[in-house]
């Protein structure tokens, strides 16, 4: 099945699925994209489309900051395919929240699938408060007036639509959910499991005695819980004064509004000037590379996973593959896949007296740590693995792009 991805980053949400199509099932796959990848080896055709044909194709995705750049993008995505009358595909798919596909239906036949991450609610109301200490402000709030009108847009247009949770699932407008089904991403529970414990951090030797509290996220940032988690570390530390903190995530916010309170610091620069802390018990490794964090999980004695309403972190599926003692706040991204009691514990995001009193607790009983261990590899393995994951999208997809052949089919014999 000839399937077009779109997505103006590279290779975000489908790169894995467009490698697994290819190489896997034989289809021939394209991959559309804003930014340059002539350095990239794929058993697929990836093509840039340019903004401006005077410019070059970037190296790194700059997010577009309004709806008229959005437009941008679809207008050069249409002018690019409509100039490669070759392109003449069995399936399109793309992201919802960028200018990737709408035009296109004027140009092909075939089913369009699309992805939903988000929608962020009512701009007028509260849905778009993700952490209360950090309203939107009203610049925020304006801003997402426009912004994802191409997402209601494209759920309209498409043929069906995919989402990775039952979280992001229930954000979506409630008249489109009947359109979207819940696909899982997955995890590699190859590359994410449990192994013999590391003996070094960085320059650090860690022996078995050490306990060491770990959190992983892409974005130090205030829906992850930073600030919340150093004020638990703080009082981890001052109860077990062997205990190190090892902390993994670039200094950068991809989501939430907490920059306009900063003062023109990181969320992480602002949140370590608001007490005092002991660094010298902390490691901040950055976002390192899949294997080195492969490598922080199995190090872990305990994980903590904090997220506001919003959509999942993929960095909890990998803890919990990992085989982490996972203690994560009780809201509807961790509440999805983490049973309280049974695959990890759970606290109020920022109740800090429970957050610490569970954690302590947790060190304390390595038997309960080890339980929490195992469901959470378990349920992983069982519901999550990666492979089995993208081979039911691509299920999906030859069921939704079967729809196409079947139309033309009966197209045929009518005329």
């Amino acid at each position: 099945m000839r399937t077009l991805f779109i997505h103006p980053n590279f290779p975000a949400q489908f790169g894995v699925v467009a490698q697994y199509a290819a190489a896997k099932l034989n289809w021939p796959c394209v991959f559309l994209t804003s930014v340059d990848t002539t350095k990239f080896e794929a058993p697929f055709t990836h093509i840039n489309y340019r903004l401006k044909d005077d410019v070059p194709s970037p190296a790194t995705f700059i997010n577009p900051d309004s709806l008229n750049g959005l437009m941008e993008h679809l207008a050069a995505i249409y002018r690019g395919a409509r100039g490669l009358p070759e392109l003449q595909p069995d399936l399109v798919v793309g992201h919802l929240s960028y200018g990737t596909f709408l035009y296109l239906r004027n140009l092909y036949p075939c089913p369009f699938i699309g992805y939903f991450e988000l929608w962020p609610g009512a701009f007028w109301g509260s849905e778009m408060v993700l952490r209360e200490a950090f309203p939107p402000p009203e610049a925020v709030r304006l801003f997402h007036a426009t912004y994802h009108a191409l997402t209601l847009l494209q759920l309209q247009a498409c043929t069906a639509a995919y989402t990775p949770s039952q979280t992001q699932h229930g954000m979506a407008p409630e008249e489109y959910r009947a359109k979207i089904r819940v696909i899982p991403e997955g995890v590699d529970t190859n590359l994410f499991q449990p192994r013999n414990r590391p003996t070094r951090i960085g320059d650090r030797t860690i022996d078995d005695s050490t306990p060491v509290i770990t959190y992983v996220s892409r974005g130090l940032e205030s829906v992850r819980g930073f600030d919340v988690f150093m004020k638990v570390a703080k009082r981890i530390a001052a109860a077990r004064p062997e205990a190190l903190f090892l902390v993994a995530g670039a200094e950068r916010t991809n989501y939430g509004h907490e920059l306009a309170y900063t003062g023109g610091q990181s969320f992480a620069r602002w949140v370590l000037s608001q007490d005092e802390y002991d660094l010298s018990r902390f490691a901040f490794v950055g976002l390192p590379p899949m294997e080195q964090l492969a490598g922080i999980y199995n190090v872990s004695t305990l994980h903590i996973h904090l997220s506001a309403p919003f959509i999942p972190s993929p960095t909890l599926l990998q803890a919990m593959a990992s085989g982490c003692a996972i203690l994560g706040s009780a809201t509807p991204p961790v509440e999805e896949f983490i049973e309280d009691g049974k695959h990890g514990r759970l606290a109020p995001l920022e109740d800090i007296d429970a957050l610490t009193a569970t954690a302590l607790e947790m060190l304390d009983n390595a038997e309960h740590r080890r339980h929490y261990s195992r469901e959470a590899r378990l349920r992983v393995v069982e519901e999550y693995d990666l492979w089995t994951c993208t081979r039911r999208l691509c299920d999906f997809f030859e069921e939704q792009g079967g729809r196409g052949a079947a139309i033309d089919t009966l197209m045929s014999n009518f005329s």
